[in-house]
């Protein structure tokens, strides 16, 4: 999947004059009648060929009278399943049953404390069985490869029902299946599970493929696959819409814990929206919590497929989920992901909007060598911005790469992809390499009032981003279909100087704006490509604040490649990892390496002089009043300009106070070093940890010194007077700055309207100049003088 991401995002920079054909403009639709509720439908050769009518329908249970059948222990369930008339309803009594039941009508079988005890599948409903109802049944599976409840008709609801044993709790057939040459679709409509209690199997809890399924409130525990290859799922629900009605995906409020792949893969949650003859409506997949899922190979909390073919997407909203303890334990090569959100759109003109926000992610492990974890990874392809906010994301901890949150926007038909991520905090980061937020756009992107701190790595950038959008003109080339081994390699070298000869330039606006930043002091704060706003920023306690990269490092390094290795080499890894080439020879694949990295190299060299430029760096708070270090700031590719810098400075009002009163204490880097004013921009400053507050004399609610959060670039906290005294008021950040507060002993001053102070009564000694008044005036003066003056320690 990384190579298969990388080439294309490489391809897409200059293959615009590729073509992308509709998937389902060759198909023929031949059934239109919306009330089919169970579908199979022959397509040769894959979904996009011609489809041929091939249409199972239930009989038609209008004219038949409906009864209730009342089975008793001891009694047969199947025996009353075959007597009944189709409508009727079933109550199973408390009791011991020993049977694999066939539903093959519409019926309504409900147990009441009744156990049901199958060899190999508790329930399997057939296709003519539309409607059916199964509840209350505590289901015992004794096969290790069956399944409690097999669905293979529309409209079926199963409900309340405990299921434990076999491979599969609650499944249906395959969609898409290959017999002799064909491939069978079927499709099931409309399939409801909710409120199931499903446990200890070795394949998965619930397993379905349908048109507008329902998985709402099912708590799946203990699925452990010790298989070789075996995948371990908790819920897959996977909606598939090939039908000419609106597509709707509801997987909400389930509870999924313990799920275990010690060979292969496991997926707490895997929720799929495939619209392609239809419109997808809606897609809920909020309130559903994971935790516990251990795999040897990859490991997801939750992973997020939506797919649309000439269609066009609504709001796809994720969010309310709680992901915790997702972990490939020690084994290596592994990668542990907690939310995985991928948008693919094909012939869509409108821009649809993905949203991705309140979700809680903790407690993420891949500690094995050579291991990566991720907290959120998400992907639009196509016309799909990407927004992901408000999220919580701590204790994740990887030996090798760590990502909090990882977007990427691949807009192939105009690159005005949009990415926003904003107003997340990441916190407790462990590895030996983390990339805090790393975000790359083939448009446009905005990083912003995101939270960053706690940090143990000894190679880390806390926010990475590069937006690429571009104007080609003249440069079309379409790939050769059925080509020959020579045929491509004329083609790759026709690439370089079709390259060279094509005037192009690279656009893409990228704002980094208010976010907080704390490193250990070996990180680097910002990372950028392209000339990028960076603004009202804390970034504090870091290596280099600010590095200007090269596109060729960048985009090695965000596809997890090595960003020194040969061009040559790097272009034999993409070759090899490619299905087309896999019968070639050695040598044949080295060829086409030369070639291809000989237009490796005149395309990252292309990216870089179209991407150097200047990064405004300006107004950004660096942990100290002073002129920031020039070594903080590294040019790979360009310039960065800060100067100037935010400063910060503190003020008390009043500056006179009696003892027992209070004194405002203001904390603020709205000033920037040049005495520019940016109060009126203070919504887009960052807040979050942390700033101190400490006096000498006096006590903020009771103690000597406080730490406060920031609120877009300000603190506010009441000294009190507890004695009197000239109190010295100190803020730390990193850096610091200070200001006075004179306390007064009670009923020691009088102010009048005019602005002075008289002294009323000196019985206070605990000033130093309490009988002298002059001296006294003489202070006050001083201390008046001070107000606004700020000292940097």
């Amino acid at each position: 999947m990384k190579n298969q991401l990388f080439i294309s995002f490489l391809l897409i920079f200059f293959f615009i004059g590729l073509s992308v054909v509709s998937a389902a403009d060759n198909a023929t639709v031949l059934y239109e009648d919306k009330s089919i509720e169970n579908d199979a439908i022959l397509i040769e050769n894959d979904l996009l060929g011609v489809v041929e009518d091939n249409v199972i329908e239930a009989a038609s249970n209008d004219d038949i009278l409906a009864s209730e059948i009342t089975v008793k222990d001891g009694d047969s369930i199947q025996s009353a399943i075959d007597k009944a008339e189709a409508g009727s309803t079933i109550f199973v009594s408390k009791g011991s049953y020993y049977e694999d039941l066939v539903v093959s009508k519409e019926l309504s079988i409900i147990g009441h404390d009744a156990v049901l005890k199958a060899s190999n599948a508790a329930f399997k409903i057939l296709p003519t069985a539309n409607n059916t109802v199964i509840s209350g049944f505590h289901i015992i599976v004794a096969d290790i490869n069956g399944t409690g409840i097999h669905i293979n008709a529309s409209g079926c609801k199963i409900i309340d029902n405990t299921i434990t044993g076999g491979n599969i709790g609650i499944g249906t057939d395959e969609f898409a299946v290959n017999k002799s040459g064909k491939i069978e679709i079927r499709v099931i409509n409309n399939t409801s599970i909710i409120g199931n209690n499903i446990t200890n199997l070795n394949g998965a809890g619930i397993s379905i493929n349908t048109y507008n399924p329902i998985v709402c409130r099912n708590r799946v525990t203990n699925i452990v696959n010790t298989r070789v290859n075996g995948t371990a799922i908790g819920i897959k629900a996977n909606g598939i819409g090939v039908v000419s009605d609106d597509l709707n995906v509801k997987v909400t409020d389930n509870y999924v814990s313990n799920i275990k792949s010690l060979n292969e893969s496991a997926y707490g949650f895997d929720i799929g929206g495939n619209s392609v003859l239809d419109t997808l409506n809606i897609f809920d997949v909020g309130g559903n919590v994971v935790e516990n899922v251990l795999a040897a190979v990859n490991a997801y909390g939750i992973n997020i497929g939506v797919f649309s073919l000439n269609t066009t997407l609504p709001t796809v909203d994720v969010s309310d989920l709680t992901i915790s303890h997702i972990s490939t334990s020690n084994y290596e090569n592994a990668s542990a992901t907690a939310l995985s959100v991928s948008i693919t759109t094909i012939g869509q003109n409108d821009t649809s909007d993905t949203l991705i926000h309140d979700i809680n992610i903790k407690d993420i492990r891949a500690l094995g060598k050579n291991s990566k974890a991720i907290g959120i990874t998400t992907t639009g392809v196509g016309p799909a911005d990407l927004y992901v906010f408000d999220n919580n994301i701590k204790n994740i901890k990887a030996t090798r790469l760590l990502t909090g949150i990882s977007a990427t926007g691949v807009d192939y038909t105009n690159f005005t992809a949009f990415i926003d991520v904003s107003n997340n905090n990441i916190t407790n980061l462990e590895s030996s390499d983390i990339k805090a937020i790393n975000v790359m756009s083939l448009g446009n992107a905005a990083i912003n009032k995101n939270i960053i701190y706690n940090l143990k790595c000894d190679k880390a950038t806390l926010i990475t981003g590069v937006t690429l959008s571009f104007d080609l003109n003249g440069f079309n080339i379409t790939v050769p279909e059925n080509a020959t081994i020579d045929e491509i390699m004329e083609f790759i070298n026709d690439l370089g100087s079709k390259l060279n000869n094509t005037n192009f330039t690279i656009n893409g606006n990228l704002t980094v704006m208010g976010n907080n930043l704390e490193g250990t002091g070996v990180e680097t704060g910002f990372a950028v490509v392209r000339p990028a706003k960076i603004h009202y920023n804390r970034a504090v306690n870091l290596k280099y604040n600010v590095v200007k990269d090269s596109t060729r490092k960048f985009i090695l390094e965000s596809y997890d490649y090595d960003p020194d290795m040969s061009s040559e080499e790097l272009a034999y890894i993409l070759l090899k990892s490619q299905e087309m080439f896999e019968n070639c020879t050695e040598e044949e694949l080295r060829n086409m390496s030369i070639s291809l990295g000989a237009f490796l190299d005149t395309m990252f060299g292309n990216l870089d002089n179209a991407t150097a430029g200047v990064v405004d760096a300006r107004f950004n708070w660096w942990g100290s009043n002073s002129k920031p270090s020039r070594s903080k700031f590294k040019n790979n590719n360009g310039a960065v300009r800060y100067d100037p810098w935010l400063v910060m400075r503190v003020n008390a009002n009043p500056k006179i106070i009696k003892k027992g009163q209070h004194s405002k204490i203001t904390v603020d880097v709205y000033r920037d070093s040049s005495g520019g004013d940016h109060s009126s921009k203070s919504k887009l400053f960052f807040s979050g940890p942390k700033v101190t507050l400490s006096s000498d004399i006096g006590s903020f609610n009771g103690k000597k010194s406080i730490t406060l959060n920031w609120t877009n670039g300000k603190v506010t906290a009441y000294l009190r007077g507890d004695k009197s005294g000239l109190a010295t008021v100190t803020a730390s950040d990193y850096g610091n700055a200070s200001t006075t507060v004179l306390i007064l002993g009670k009923n020691h001053t009088k102010h009048y309207r005019d602005g002075n102070i008289k002294t009323v009564s000196a019985k206070s000694n605990s000033l130093p100049a309490a009988g002298n008044p002059l001296l006294l005036l003489v202070i006050v003066i001083m201390l008046l003088g001070s107000i606004g003056v700020y000292r940097d320690k």
